[in-house]
């Protein structure tokens, strides 16, 4: 484990989301097929998110962090957000509830000082402000409502005063023709909250966890967003 993230940084949070007592139908419904969907997926993840894998660079740039800076990857996946953040010299760790996604993610670059961590992005394992950054990517649009504050409340939560928030996610293009061929295309395997995602602001939610906008690039034609925002001491 890095040496930034030691034992005393970490908080048990050992439980099922899905079970706690306070959570919504739509919410257990969430955490089944995230289980699931991605214990099948894992294997298959990286061969189709291939055409982005350039995309991963232009984060790190739009995040513009130093070397050194500590980072937390959130919904990390097979980890390809979080290798590009330590390629560029940063100490990593990445989160994601799939342990099947996490095994794919290890494989990859053992000499990389990356750690894969299981845990529930509704309730990080780490104490407030100890991460210089937070990321996410292309995870916010496949949840509730309910659970995508939560979580960008933990990575608010987890990160220090001043530093970043990044988001990268779906995002429907200014030109209506080419919005309407992406909302046809994605929404053949993106359903449930896609459509209300894209059709949302990012920037309220943001500004109510205590984040400020500072940039906000499109990519892909305009059917991706990378958004930078810095938190606002409170």
């Amino acid at each position: 484990m890095h040496q930034f993230l030691r034992m005393d940084h970490l908080v048990d949070v050992k439980r099922d989301p899905a079970r706690l007592p306070q959570a919504t139908d739509e919410e257990r419904a969430y955490y089944a097929r995230n289980q699931s969907v991605y214990a099948w997926f894992a294997r298959r993840y990286d061969a189709v998110t291939w055409p982005i894998r350039h995309l991963r660079q232009k984060v790190v740039e739009a995040a513009a962090l130093p070397p050194g800076a500590r980072v937390l990857d959130v919904a990390t996946g097979t980890g390809a957000q979080a290798l590009a953040f330590a390629d560029a010299g940063m100490r990593v760790i990445g989160v994601d509830l799939s342990e099947a996604m996490l095994a794919r993610a290890r494989v990859k670059r053992p000499l990389v000082p990356v750690s894969f961590i299981a845990a529930d992005a509704t309730h990080l394992p780490f104490a407030a402000g100890h991460f210089d950054a937070a990321c996410i990517s292309f995870a916010l649009h496949e949840m509730p409502a309910s659970i995508r504050r939560r979580v960008l409340d933990e990575m608010v939560r987890v990160t220090r005063d001043g530093g970043r928030i990044i988001v990268v996610d779906y995002a429907l293009p200014v030109n209506r023709v080419i919005g309407a061929l992406s909302l046809g295309i994605v929404g053949l395997y993106e359903r449930d909250h896609y459509y209300a995602f894209v059709h949302s602001d990012l920037r309220g939610p943001l500004h109510d966890a205590g984040v400020v906008v500072a940039t906000d690039r499109r990519a892909l034609l305009g059917n991706v967003s990378i958004v930078v925002g810095d938190k606002v001491a409170r």
